[in-house]
C-alpha cells in the first residue's frame, strides 16, 4: 500500500513539473494596441538599398510588412515599444517618432544589415 501511494505521489509531482514546463516554455502573448497600429500604417521610400519601398498595413489584426519586389511577413511586437520582429526572416523594424510623436522613419534590420525608409505622406 505504502509502494502505491508513493508511486500516485510521485506521478502527481511528475506531471505538475510538466505542466509548469510548457507553461514555463510558452512565452506570453503582447498586447498591442490595434488603433496604435494605425500610426504605423503606410508606405516608406528606401533609399541605397535593395528594396525600394516598404508598404506597412493591418491584415486581419496584424501588422504585416511589405518590401516591395521581396514579398512580405507578419511583424509581431516586441516587449520594446516601437519595434516589432520581421516574423520568419530573423529580423527587425523600429518605427522612428518624432518630436510631435508622429511615425517619420522605419529601420529594416535583417541579415545584418539595416535600412532606413522615409514616412511617405
Amino acid at each position: 500500500m505504502k509502494k502505491t501511494i508513493f508511486f500516485f505521489l510521485l506521478g502527481i509531482f511528475a506531471l505538475n513539473l510538466t505542466v509548469l514546463a510548457q507553461t514555463a516554455a510558452t512565452p506570453a502573448p503582447i498586447a498591442v494596441d490595434t488603433v496604435a497600429l494605425k500610426e504605423l500604417v503606410g508606405k516608406y521610400k528606401v533609399k541605397d538599398a535593395p528594396i525600394e519601398e516598404l508598404i506597412i498595413t493591418i491584415a486581419n489584426g496584424k501588422l504585416m510588412g511589405e518590401a516591395v519586389g521581396q514579398g512580405s511577413a507578419e511583424l509581431a511586437p516586441t516587449p520594446q515599444i516601437d519595434i516589432f520582429e520581421v516574423v520568419g526572416y530573423g529580423g527587425t523594424v523600429e518605427f522612428v517618432r518624432n518630436e510631435t510623436k508622429a511615425v517619420v522613419k522605419v529601420k529594416l534590420t535583417i541579415q545584418g544589415s539595416t535600412m532606413e525608409g522615409e514616412k511617405q505622406l
